[in-house]
């Protein structure tokens, strides 16, 4: 329902909205396992799923066909970080880089929560008929 009244990029902001508090969650298990030796730092990859979406965009033949939301190709994954260098004591966490992370997927939380926001603030000002 809510998909028909914002358009088809609402279920790829909430996606992306879900993907930003999982990686959040992530990166504070980073945090929080920064001096346990042997740890595997964990990141969530969404972008490379979001990137393929858009490369391969959906035509529609027929003005009544509905075009698949780009959404249903990009799903937020959970692995370990290989690319991530090991210290001694075979932890591979960087707290430097992990608070840098922090502060960037919060920017990016905060901009797709205004973004959705301003999208139901649209929809009641519509419904209310603009303050009449």
């Amino acid at each position: 329902m809510t998909d028909k009244l914002f358009g088809g990029y609402y279920p790829l902001l909430k996606q992306a909205l879900h993907a930003s508090a999982l990686r959040h969650e992530a990166i504070a298990h980073n945090i929080a396992n920064v001096n346990t030796p042997g740890y595997r730092r964990i990141d969530v990859s969404f972008e490379e799923f979001l990137k393929a979406a858009q490369a391969t965009p959906m035509r529609t033949t027929n003005p009544r066909h509905y075009a698949a939301p780009p959404s249903s190709l990009a799903n937020p994954q959970v692995a370990p970080d290989e690319d991530a260098p090991m210290r001694p004591d075979g932890n591979t966490v960087d707290i430097d880089y992990e608070m840098a992370q922090l502060a960037e997927n919060q920017i990016r939380f905060q901009a797709l929560s205004q973004l959705i926001t301003g999208r139901y603030q649209s929809l009641k000002l519509v419904i209310t008929g603009g303050g009449r």
